[in-house]
């Protein structure tokens, strides 16, 4: 274990030494926050490793650089707290002239985690979400001059009418958004998630649809943040937010912590957080399900009429399908094979436009 310890961090060649070696020790505790013990932070990391498996098959350096962000936010993953989660999701490389998929991580926070993190501006006492059922016992919502917003849950088993945040400030008053459920699935629907799940007949494993109720909170919170006085360490949780779309560089923070981090492009929203914990959720269990790309119609390769040149060209535009539907940015997807987009374009235009009808993108 001393060995492990001393060595060069870019020398670490897994997670489970990641978390005794100095440099990463020294690494978190370079960007923690005040009230963020880098030790605890390791104990909790151990927990999480050891109830979600394969976060320790993912890149070091990806899942250090993660672990600094969440130690940067002050924020604890993967605990029944919910504040946020290290997900882990694969990430296309070329390694030694071959497309590989290597598990790399992501940060989602939770909508517990926004709430934490919207506290400690100074300025708000309280902030809370919820959501309207039709079988609650009272709801009284009106705006104008008399505005007033009151709720009595009831079981709530009954149809999703409205979500909601509230927040209430220390000198007094308050602010909140009522959301009417339209809204909320405008919101999820406008989503490029969303819309790669549904391309990809992939609904069923969104976060959308395996715990509704807590996006909803998340949206109604991210919405009440826009009249809110925010600390520092909300406005970094939305921007690197993965579940909203960002797709960070941790690796690169990981060895340079003092660039910050590097946001790749657009991350399919939410679709790495299909088991992000619901509020009621007081278990730990596995934040990920790794499961097969759905079938999605890919051009054949092997027609031994077809040409060198075209069968390359098919064989990049079954990695591009497979990446998007795995749940890679379509633009970072896009962008990541540029260069043999450019040459699709060029020596096979036909397949290049199918390709990107396909996935929905503009030519």
């Amino acid at each position: 274990m001393s060995n492990v310890a001393k060595i060069p961090l870019r020398q670490v060649q897994n997670v489970q030494s990641l978390l005794h070696n100095d440099q990463a020790r020294q690494q978190l505790a370079a960007v923690a926050a005040k009230h963020m013990s880098p030790e605890r932070l390791m104990r909790v990391t151990a927990n999480a490793i050891r109830t979600t498996p394969k976060l320790q098959d993912c890149e070091p350096l990806s899942f250090l650089g993660a672990l600094m962000q969440c130690a940067a936010l002050g924020l604890e993953p993967n605990t029944v707290m919910g504040h946020a989660y290290l997900i882990p999701f694969n990430n296309s490389r070329k390694i030694d002239g071959k497309w590989v998929k290597v598990p790399e991580v992501q940060l989602i926070v939770g909508y517990k985690g926004l709430i934490d993190l919207a506290r400690r501006s100074g300025h708000i006492t309280s902030i809370s979400a919820n959501i309207h059922y039709d079988d609650d016992e009272l709801w009284e919502y009106e705006e104008g001059t008399d505005a007033k917003l009151r709720h009595v849950p009831g079981p709530q088993d009954g149809k999703p009418l409205h979500a909601y945040a509230i927040a209430k400030f220390t000198e007094g008053g308050h602010a909140y958004v009522v959301l009417p459920w339209s809204r909320v699935i405008k919101t999820r629907d406008g989503s490029q998630g969303w819309k790669v799940a549904v391309k990809f007949g992939k609904t069923d494993k969104s976060p959308w649809a395996t715990h509704e109720e807590a996006m909803a909170k998340k949206t109604a919170i991210r919405a009440l943040s826009k009249y809110l006085p925010l600390s520092v360490e909300f406005s970094d949780a939305v921007q690197i937010d993965n579940d909203a779309g960002s797709r960070v560089d941790y690796a690169g923070f990981a060895m340079k912590p003092e660039d910050g981090v590097t946001i790749d492009g657009e991350f399919v929203e939410g679709d790495a957080a299909k088991n992000e914990p619901d509020q009621q959720d007081t278990t730990s269990s596995d934040p990920v399900q790794m499961t097969e790309p759905a079938t999605s119609e890919k051009p054949a390769t092997d027609d031994p009429q077809m040409s060198e040149t075209e069968r390359k060209h098919r064989i990049t535009y079954s990695h591009i399908i497979d990446d998007i539907a795995d749940g890679a940015p379509v633009s970072g997807t896009l962008s990541f094979h540029g260069e043999s987009l450019s040459a699709m374009k060029a020596e096979v235009p036909a397949l290049h436009a199918e390709l990107l009808k396909e996935i929905g993108a503009e030519q």
